[in-house]
């Protein structure tokens, strides 16, 4: 009789997470259209629309959605009574979780929260310029989601300072052509001066990334090239 577990064998009967995210994108596309209230696609991925090959993709566990706080308000309104769950996030939002179904998992974010940085006014900007720009994701033969660009994501990405994001920024600036004037521009014109100058923090963090990959749009030079 087998009194020990093999480890091995342990390790083999272990289920690999799996996050479908089409059920918790067409939540919140119709959540969205119901409540009258404009979003977009940011996150992981967000980061998958931009990155073609799959061996590029960091797992997710949810749907990241970026709302205004008025935006944020009006859902957790709707969603009162309705078979969810509505929990606070602590950056500012809220997450919507079905009781009914695991496969619905979706972060509302406004990122309103002073303790965690209040960058509410460059979402409501990157939501507007999406909005304007028309720039969507089929879902399905009816249902489009609006989707960020590559400039505002990969700025979103550095806001967070958390490794695996840095890591997801770095990954866009290197294998995709994201517009790094406009990136630049993004920054030196937002008119919400304390986000303005916590974006001029990111902008060094970004302009190291592109001379440590001798980036094309690098406008630092490397130290060993400085002294020689």
């Amino acid at each position: 009789m087998e009194t020990k577990r093999d480890p091995e064998k342990k390790a083999e009967n272990r289920i690999l997470p799996v996050f479908d995210p089409r059920p918790s994108a067409v939540f919140a596309a119709d959540l969205l259209e119901s409540t009258g209230q404009k979003g977009i696609l940011i996150g992981r991925l967000a980061v998958w629309t931009f990155l073609k090959d799959t061996a590029n993709h960091g797992y997710t566990k949810d749907l990241d959605i970026a709302v205004s706080e008025q935006s944020c308000l009006e859902i957790r309104k709707y969603l009162k009574d309705r078979n969810v769950s509505v929990r606070n996030l602590l950056i500012g939002g809220i997450n919507v979780k079905s009781r009914a179904e695991n496969d619905i998992n979706i972060d509302f974010i406004d990122r309103s929260s002073q303790e965690w940085g209040n960058y509410g006014s460059l979402f409501r900007e990157a939501i507007a310029e999406a909005v304007r720009n028309n720039r969507t994701l089929r879902l399905d033969e009816e249902k489009n989601l609006y989707v960020v660009s590559l400039e505002y994501l990969i700025l979103m990405k550095l806001l967070t300072l958390e490794k695996k994001d840095e890591e997801d920024a770095g990954l866009l600036l290197r294998l995709t052509d994201p517009d790094i004037n406009r990136i630049r521009d993004i920054i030196s014109n937002h008119p919400d001066q304390p986000v303005r100058t916590r974006l001029e923090i990111i902008r060094t963090r970004m302009e190291i990334i592109l001379r440590d990959m001798n980036h094309k749009e690098s406008k630092l030079l490397r130290y060993k090239d400085e002294i020689s």
